[in-house]
């Protein structure tokens, strides 16, 4: 790549946005460019693993929670805080502006992987009414307490939102969080877990960073 077309790229791309880059570049545009690429490319490749952990989380989640309160639409009976109660509202007002049924499946899908990591979290009366009476169980492998596990789940949600919105991710541990990844997915399922290693392709991008 020529100066002239790196210059230009960093005006397309913004100078703000690649002058993140070059600071780490020591300056140099073109290896900014290159790291750019390959911040691209890393989460790109860790989209796969972040989906499979979202599905299952929300998957087993709902399981146990349907379970306990005997209902399909189980928040109305959870007694959920605000913050969790205004994102169903917004969910369901989503479907509805779509044009969409809100039925019970259709709002949880609507519903983001920090809904569900909220569960888990601390600050709020949860652990007796919800993780105590259920959502333990949808953790078979996992030993620990829901605080613990809140705090990997949050960490995650934070790398999953770098990625959507097209942020840099390339200063962080990122072998760790493919660990965490895993080992989350195990704590739900040992077997699920196994087949997103397996099928990853975040170590072989990782092995690869200019």
């Amino acid at each position: 790549m020529e100066e002239t077309e790196a210059a230009r790229l960093r005006e397309v791309l913004s100078v703000a946005r690649i002058a993140e880059y070059e600071a780490r570049c020591d300056g140099q545009t073109m290896a900014a460019l290159r790291l750019h690429c390959w911040n691209t490319e890393i989460c790109a490749a860790f989209y796969g693993p972040l989906q499979y952990l979202e599905v299952a989380l929300r998957s087993v989640l709902s399981r146990e929670l349907v379970r306990l309160f005997q209902r399909a639409d189980w928040w109305e009976d959870a007694d959920l805080h605000f913050g969790a109660q205004r994102k169903i509202s917004e969910a369901r007002d989503q479907l509805r502006r779509q044009g969409r049924t809100a039925t019970p499946d259709q709002i949880e899908n609507e519903l983001p992987f920090g809904f569900w990591a909220s569960l888990l979290g601390p600050g709020n009366n949860y652990d007796q009414r919800l993780w105590r009476t259920a959502l333990h169980r949808a953790f078979p492998g996992y030993r620990g307490g829901r605080r613990e596990l809140h705090r990997n789940l949050d960490h995650l949600r934070v790398l999953r939102n770098k990625i959507a919105h097209h942020c840099p991710i390339y200063h962080r541990h990122l072998q760790a969080d493919h660990h965490t990844i895993l080992q989350c997915l195990g704590y739900i399922d040992a077997g699920l877990a196994g087949w997103v290693d397996r099928y990853s392709r975040v170590p072989g991008v990782l092995a690869c960073r200019p």
